[in-house]
């Protein structure tokens, strides 16, 4: 009995390494359809100019991918088009130029972008942004908080967008209107 026991078992280990994971009714890894796609271009009159080719990665159901296979690529295109829509904003909002505008976006988004602000980057900031010496601006904050706005009104005059004084003030106020209230200032 002990002999036949034994035979089982072996038989059961032996056919045990015949079998695999993959057995043909199971279903396959799926690969990527890829195709070799020409389309014909056309000028503003309709006139045929040229193919243009290439390769087009098809889904699993077969229907052509319209969204990026990268993700950063995908991640990248949103944040341009974020920083481009802010530049429009504030370039509407104060009469700015687009590249003024674009200026103003950039230095939100790099600010917005850093988790722990130091003094150094606030004064990096204020330097990239308005073109004025932090130091400049501790001098006239601090006397405005007082009540002697003349120093902050000079050294808003001399930021360097195109745009009148009462739009370079509203732009202040927009970005700095709560630290501006905390601290008792009022343009």
């Amino acid at each position: 009995m002990k002999k036949l026991l034994q035979k089982m078992l072996v038989l059961i280990g032996l056919s045990t390494l015949f079998v695999g994971c993959n057995s043909s009714s199971s279903s396959s890894h799926y690969d990527p359809t890829w195709h070799y796609n020409c389309y014909a271009v056309y000028d503003s009159w309709g006139y045929y100019l040229y193919d243009d080719c290439y390769w087009e990665y098809y889904n699993t159901d077969g229907e052509l991918a319209s969204s990026e296979l990268d993700i950063s690529a995908e991640v990248s295109d949103i944040e341009k088009f974020k920083l481009k829509r802010m530049a429009v904003h504030y370039a509407e909002k104060f009469s700015l130029s687009a590249d003024e505008g674009m200026k103003v976006a950039r230095n939100i988004q790099d600010l917005s972008a850093l988790q722990d602000r130091s003094e150094e980057d606030l004064a990096d900031f204020a330097q990239k942004l308005y073109g004025v010496n932090p130091n400049d601006v501790i001098s006239a904050v601090g006397k405005a908080q007082v009540g002697d706005n003349a120093e902050l009104e000079t050294l808003i005059d001399s930021i360097e967008f195109n745009t009148s004084s009462a739009n370079k003030k509203a732009l202040i106020k927009e970005l700095h209107g709560n630290a501006l209230k905390a601290n008792g200032i009022n343009l």
